[in-house]
């Protein structure tokens, strides 16, 4: 060997799907506590920093589709968190905003958030932050591109 590093691409893809797999069986213990599905403490987090949002906006910052956000929004708002107002602007439209109740789960989902946060960089200096967060959104923006090309399969 001449001293260099080989990783092969598959190890690092194998890595991520791993992470995100360890982060979700971390996170699911404190918001199945709080009686929340899959996504909605995404959701919940997103309206706790900002509410009076559009379904449409809302699942763009959730990364959600708007039919998987649709039914989201209606076991929500069946729990009670949120409520659906006019838009002032648009007849068609509806505004998301959180009841008290939801204000209050949502504080608590925007902790556990903070905690698990906390955990997973854990031994990481902010240098070591920032070039994670580089790498990450270099290959959100390979990603990205690729979901813009006409659609082929990967071997193409």
């Amino acid at each position: 060997m001449d001293g260099r590093i080989s990783i092969e691409k598959r190890d690092v893809r194998e890595a991520m799907v791993e992470m995100e797999t360890a982060r979700r069986q971390i996170l699911h213990p404190y918001f199945q506590d709080l009686g929340l599905s899959p996504g909605q403490p995404r959701i919940l987090n997103k309206l706790y920093e900002k509410d009076h949002v559009t379904q449409r906006e809302l699942a763009d910052k959730c990364f959600m589709d708007v039919a998987t956000m649709s039914r989201n929004l209606d076991r929500l708002e069946e729990a009670g968190y949120i409520t659906r107002e006019k838009h002032p602007d648009c007849r068609r439209s509806f505004l998301i905003v959180l009841t008290k109740e939801g204000r209050n789960r949502a504080a608590q989902v925007y902790e556990d958030f903070r905690l698990i946060d906390e955990r997973i960089w854990q031994g990481f200096t902010e240098e070591e932050m920032a070039v994670f967060l580089s790498c990450a959104k270099k290959i959100i923006g390979n990603l990205k591109s690729e979901t813009e090309k006409t659609p082929e399969s990967p071997g193409n």
